[in-house]
């Protein structure tokens, strides 16, 4: 009687078991988060002291294979707020937060796919921030302006000899998204381009380039805006060195500057960057971070780090201003 039990048991478990495996679901995600400390130079500003979850996440992930080379991919990934909101950003009890969730296509001719994802000028020199989700990153440090778009539709192309190009446009209606819409734009008309982004991107031994371009519609009291951005990184053994500039004159009027560097020794990383944001009118502000990674493992890691900025961006407590912080951080991916 027993024995036939199991038989019916791992008889009914089998069809489950196949549909799994057939599916090729993967589950990943990061969890990371800091103890930060920020001293505004103001007089009568009080310090902050706060515990801050930097784009933690959850994504799950997958394909199909269609036959003759073609496959189906998808991804749906969100941001996970493990300290309950950034103090002082009205997102207190936020805990979800929507990051890239796509479907497509991919074969040996590409990858075409669409929904909610980061413009190609964002990906052009994601490699280079060596402070990335961090107090040093270079969006606060160096006021780079990243962007995810809502309803997307993107074409990757394959790898020419370490050349790859990335193509994006978003529609009119939908190019307002959340990350857009602290720009300003105002127009919901018909256009299927109403953002435009490109980018290209080439990778062969220790040397990494990129050049991307973006062109949003109806920004800024409605106006047009273009906006570039080039990168390089140098791979030495042990040492890395890298640099970002973008013109983002239209966008934010000003001239952006990133040179960082890193150096591996065991099982630690030392890394430090300098910053400049140089605006079409008004005076230079500059900023520099340092910092110390350990690797317990290839998953987890903690660090330490400093960073000393002229116009406030690395806390959204305070407005354009000199302030400076000490930032103490665990990252573990799964």
């Amino acid at each position: 009687m027993k024995k036939k039990l199991l038989a019916l048991a791992v008889a009914a478990a089998l069809p489950m078991v196949s549909q799994a495996a057939t599916a090729d679901v993967t589950i990943y995600g990061k969890i990371h988060t800091s103890i930060d400390y920020v001293d505004p130079d103001a007089k009568g500003e009080d310090s902050l002291y706060d515990v801050t979850s930097r784009a933690s996440r959850l994504g799950f992930k997958g394909s199909e294979d269609l036959g003759d080379g073609l496959k189906l991919v998808w991804k749906i990934e969100t941001q996970v707020d493990m300290s309950d909101g950034p103090a002082g950003t009205g997102t207190k009890g936020t805990y979800w937060k929507g990051r890239n969730a796509y479907i497509g296509l991919a074969g040996n001719w590409g990858t075409f796919l669409y929904g909610r994802h980061d413009t190609p000028m964002k990906m052009s020199t994601g490699k280079l921030d060596i402070f990335g989700d961090e107090m040093g990153d270079y969006n606060a440090t160096a006021g780079l302006v990243d962007l995810r778009a809502n309803d997307a539709i993107a074409y990757v192309t394959p790898n020419f000899s370490g050349l790859t190009l990335v193509a994006a446009i978003v529609p009119d209606a939908d190019h307002d998204g959340a990350d857009f819409a602290q720009l300003g734009i105002t127009d919901e008309g018909g256009d299927l381009a109403g953002a435009v982004s490109i980018a290209a991107m080439y990778s062969n031994g220790p040397l990494f380039l990129s050049a991307a371009y973006e062109q949003l519609d109806d920004v800024l009291y409605g106006g047009d805006v273009n906006h570039w951005r080039i990168g390089v990184g140098y791979d030495m053994g042990d040492f890395h060195i890298g640099a970002v500039y973008a013109d983002q004159s239209d966008i934010t009027a000003s001239d952006n500057y990133v040179i960082n560097g890193s150096y591996k020794f065991g099982n630690n990383k030392v890394k430090a960057e300098w910053a400049q944001i140089d605006p079409d009118h008004g005076s230079k502000s500059d900023a520099w971070a340092i910092g110390l990674d350990h690797n317990f493992s290839k998953r987890t890691k903690v660090y330490v780090q400093y960073a000393d900025s002229e116009h406030g961006l690395m806390s959204t407590n305070y407005g354009a201003q000199d302030q400076s912080g000490f930032s103490f951080g665990m990252v573990h991916k799964f």
